[in-house]
């Protein structure tokens, strides 16, 4: 079993800590270790963004307890009290993610002997800020690799082989009416990918900030996950298709088809070619950090889609024409649904570039 980094820290200040506890005297030791381990972070972002929020959290609860145990004494009640009193001061200064922290330091001081409250509580202060510094270091010195530029690098890599599949599948299903044999195109690249992108996700979530557009990167992956899904269902009309009029014509008779249907396979490949372009500008607006502007849903090119089915309709019918008019409305479904998310994400692009604008 490896052993992972926090694990690795946690020990080295715990034993740190004791072991300076012990050459300089510093007592009680154990309270030192503990404020090292709850001082430990697990990531780079957190150590080093977060490291003047830890003192300044631990000041306080050091003024409050010594001021609180001076002035009124110690019970379990005025610890309540204290940790109360600090938790409103912290939520209200905007360090609320250091109060468990805290609260441990009110605890070790407030629970000094009442007849030598002033010794004990000082004693217990300085083990508590040689734990915290402690834990300070190792964090820096320490500190796991960064993820988030490598993430944000393999997100933008994840659109590209993803959407590049679903197009790829949309243009096999569109030209495969002379085709005579179909096989589906593998998948467990993008999904493989895909899984990556997520683990490198889950490590460098803590270092995403708001400027990083946290909800824009979880629709990306969500798209990404959907370029894959919902290309494996076209490629599995098109050999659905491919093997069923392989088997009901004959060579000649392949390369016949309807002029109602050329029809909608032409206004499909229109939607294949806007759809080309949306995915382009939003490849564009990621790599390039610019808004693409704003995209509202293409009325007359789905009013085009329903005259070609119309068309069709009006001149076929029976089990054949059914079983392909399913398999284009599932495919035509697909389109729809990639051209609205690729709207969507251009329009969240034009949005949060409008606001980083406005704001500046």
């Amino acid at each position: 079993m490896l052993i992972g980094a926090r694990t690795l820290k946690t020990g080295l200040a715990v034993t740190a800590t004791l072991f300076i506890c012990k050459m300089f005297s510093i007592e009680p030791a154990s309270f030192a270790a503990m404020s090292a381990v709850v001082n430990m972070q697990p990531s780079v972002s957190k150590s080093l963004n977060n490291a003047w929020q830890q003192i300044g959290v631990h000041l306080l609860a050091v003024v409050f307890s010594l001021m609180i145990g001076l002035l009124f004494g110690t019970n379990p009640l005025l610890i309540g009290i204290t940790a109360i009193l600090l938790i409103l001061v912290c939520n209200w200064i905007g360090w609320s993610s250091g109060i468990v922290m805290g609260i441990v330091s009110i605890i070790f001081i407030l629970d000094s002997p009442k007849d030598t409250f002033l010794t004990h509580a000082l004693s217990r202060s300085l083990s508590i800020f040689v734990g915290l510094g402690i834990a300070l270091v190792i964090n820096r010195i320490l500190a796991p690799p960064r993820y988030k530029s490598k993430f944000i690098n393999s997100l933008t890599t994840l659109v590209l082989v993803t959407s590049n599949y679903f197009l790829e599948s949309l243009h096999a299903f569109i030209h495969a009416g002379s085709l005579t044999y179909y096989q589906q195109k593998d998948s467990e690249k993008q999904k493989a990918l895909l899984d990556e992108v997520n683990n490198l996700y889950e490590h460098a979530r803590e270092e995403l900030t708001p400027k990083d557009h946290p909800l824009f990167i979880e629709r990306l992956l969500e798209i990404c996950r959907g370029f894959i899904e919902r290309g494996e269902t076209i490629n599995q009309m098109t050999e659905q298709r491919v093997t069923r009029r392989r088997e009901s014509y004959s060579p000649t008779e392949l390369q016949e088809i309807t002029s109602e249907f050329k029809e909608i396979l032409g206004v499909m490949a229109i939607g294949y070619d806007k759809l080309t372009e949306l995915i382009n500008s939003l490849t564009t607006g990621i790599t390039e950090k610019q808004s693409m502007g704003s995209y509202e849903e293409d009325i007359l090119y789905w009013e085009m889609f329903d005259q070609a089915i119309n068309n069709w309709n009006s001149k076929v019918y029976g089990v054949f024409y059914l079983r392909a008019l399913m398999e284009v409305s599932v495919v035509a479904t697909e389109l729809r649904w990639a051209g609205r998310r690729t709207k969507s994400l251009l329009n969240m692009l034009h949005q949060e570039y409008a606001k980083a604008r406005h704001s500046h």
